[in-house]
């Protein structure tokens, strides 16, 4: 009798290491399957195409603002997270920079989009394009909205240029850096 007990218990036992074993297995596949799925389906972030460092100079610096600044270069690093650096070079001068925030909000058709600059002095509001190419080209016409000059920003129905007062004087052309 004691033999065959000792039998069922040596068979219990071989069960539940076989169970736990499997239990292991199991688990060991299904912690993996989810691992590489999670990280598989976490698709990244597109970079919106206006993201990098813009460069204006010589010729593309707006004419208004060569003729009211004497300005002779402007730089313009706009981040991921609305992030807007301006530097602008005076002729013979100095850099000086403005830092704020951005938005620009993307046009249901075009690709001309309405595009808003809160600085701490000042706001600005307009147009931008992103051009590609090598290398690829930014267009960009906005106006100053605070404090109130009495300018009104183009829109993208409305399209560069398009103020009958400024015309073509306070567009601004832009090289992509990086």
């Amino acid at each position: 009798m004691l033999d065959r007990k000792q039998t069922i218990n040596q068979r219990r036992n071989k069960m539940k290491r076989l169970a736990l074993i499997l239990m292991l297995v199991i688990g060991l596949l299904f912690m993996a399957s989810c691992s590489e799925d999670d990280e598989s389906s976490t698709q990244p972030t597109p970079v919106p195409e206006w993201v990098g460092t813009w460069l204006s100079a010589g010729d593309d610096v707006a004419p208004l603002l060569v003729a009211l600044f004497q300005y002779d270069s402007v730089r313009v690093e706009m981040t991921q997270n609305q992030i807007v650096r301006t530097h602008s070079h005076v002729a013979g001068g100095a850099w000086s920079t403005v830092e704020g925030t951005y938005k620009i909000t993307e046009a249901a058709s075009g690709d001309i989009h309405t595009a808003e600059f809160n600085y701490a002095p000042f706001d600005q509001a307009g147009i931008i394009q992103i051009i590609a190419g090598t290398p690829k080209t930014m267009k960009l016409e906005v106006v100053q909205i605070r404090p109130d000059i009495g300018a009104v920003p183009r829109t993208p129905d409305s399209g560069f240029g398009s103020d009958v007062a400024l015309g073509t004087l306070n567009i601004q052309n832009y090289v992509k850096e990086d």
